[in-house]
């Protein structure tokens, strides 16, 4: 299982001066993410878009955040038993707060 495909797509998306270079790089990922067979409790592009964040442009910022967002609360949804749900949604409430709040 090697991540470096879905790496190299997020760090373009960081890198992206603008919101549609990014969204450009976006549609892309989740086809090559959906093919990790990822055994934790975050979805591994959702983490690692969180985390390449942090140097993106504010507005680029914002798409990667609500595109980890969305597939975080699909992979919490994907869950079979009650406390894995549990655990793959407090990266729901974490990236829901990081968009309110901005930081």
């Amino acid at each position: 299982m090697s991540t470096e495909a879905v790496d190299r797509m997020v760090s373009s998306v960081a890198r992206a001066a603008t919101v549609d270079e990014a969204e450009a790089v976006l549609a892309r990922l989740s086809s090559e993410a959906d093919l990790l067979d990822w055994p934790l409790d975050r979805d591994y592009a959702a983490w690692a878009l969180q985390r390449a964040s942090v140097g993106a442009a504010a507005a680029v910022r914002r798409v990667m955040l609500q595109t980890a967002l969305a597939r975080a609360r699909w992979y919490a949804a994907c869950a079979t038993a009650g406390a894995e749900g549990l655990a793959r949604s407090r990266h729901v409430h974490e990236l829901e707060a990081l968009l309110r709040t901005g930081r």
